[in-house]
């Protein structure tokens, strides 16, 4: 079986690929560069130079290919539209083939879900500059009518392998030599540990039913304020405090309206379809004694 990954040298593409070569698949990946294309070889990954613009690549590649995964994304100023292309021209690519899509959109697009725990089924109220990821959802659950095996996945706080935003959250915490939360930081975030999350790919890939939707999180909630204790433990900084919303803008920008919400998620969908079960360390013992003890960055 023949996986192609977009996004593969990512934080999360990259786990999701050693999954898979670990369950015996032929594994390729979009690479942008001849370096990292040297060390995918070396992994075993069958390299392909380009990028998300590269669409006649792409549609090639996804016709080679048994499968997609695709974790892509640009984080530049055209990266709607580069979602939305690359999206459409492998989707073009599968038509009538019946092989799986996993597309990864994400949970922020629930906006601040209070005290309610929200599934699959719960309505979406995404900011302005969200509303395209929600219709990329839409558009990939539909092409299931189109005999591809469509499925979306939309992670928590993803950490693990010493990375991610909790890494992101130390470097700040070290710099500033204070680890700040929002408020009373009583508002709480859903979870998913890296390797759990990969496997919830490479389950839905292989079981899940076309025009599939899975949110990927753990039972574990945790509010900012434990967070933010955790990361100053690591960080060895001893100021763990408040700050206002609008203090926070004008640091992080628009990062604090994510650091200020509830997102309380469950994933009871995969767990009862797909025979999934995430089994990892909590996010502070892995912050604590895991990851992020043995491999600071």
């Amino acid at each position: 079986m023949k996986v192609f990954i977009t996004g593969i040298t990512g934080y999360i593409g990259s786990v999701i690929a050693q999954h898979f070569l670990s369950q015996g698949y032929q594994v390729s990946g979009l690479v942008r560069s001849q370096e990292k294309a040297v060390q995918l070889a070396k992994m075993g990954i069958s390299p392909v130079m380009g990028s998300l613009s590269d669409l006649s690549l792409l549609e090639e590649s996804v016709k080679k290919a048994d499968g997609v995964v695709h974790t892509a994304i640009s984080h530049t100023s055209d990266m709607e539209m580069l979602d939305v292309s690359s999206v459409n021209t492998m989707l073009g690519g599968l038509e009538g083939t019946g092989n799986p899509f996993i597309y990864t959109s994400g949970t922020l697009i629930y906006n601040d879900t209070f005290q309610d725990i929200v599934d699959e089924e719960s309505d979406l109220n995404p900011l302005p500059f969200l509303q395209w990821k929600v219709d990329q959802e839409q558009k990939v659950l539909a092409a299931a009518l189109r005999n591809i095996r469509t499925i979306v996945i939309r992670p928590t706080l993803v950490y693990g392998h010493g990375g991610g935003l909790v890494q992101a959250t130390i470097k700040r915490a070290k710099l500033f030599q204070s680890a700040k939360y929002i408020n009373d930081g009583q508002n709480a975030w859903s979870t998913i540990d890296i390797d759990d999350l990969a496997k919830l790919y490479v389950c839905a890939y292989s079981k899940a039913k076309p025009g599939s939707l899975f949110n990927a999180t753990s039972n574990e909630l945790i509010t900012t304020k434990e967070l933010m204790r955790s990361v100053g433990k690591i960080a060895g900084v001893e100021k763990i405090e408040s700050w206002s919303y609008e203090e926070a803008v004008k640091e992080i920008g628009p990062a604090a309206w994510g650091a200020s919400i509830n997102q309380r998620v469950s994933g009871l969908r995969a767990e009862q379809q797909l025979q999934w079960r995430p089994t990892a360390n909590s996010i502070l013992k892995e912050i604590e004694e895991g990851s992020y003890q043995t491999h600071p960055k």
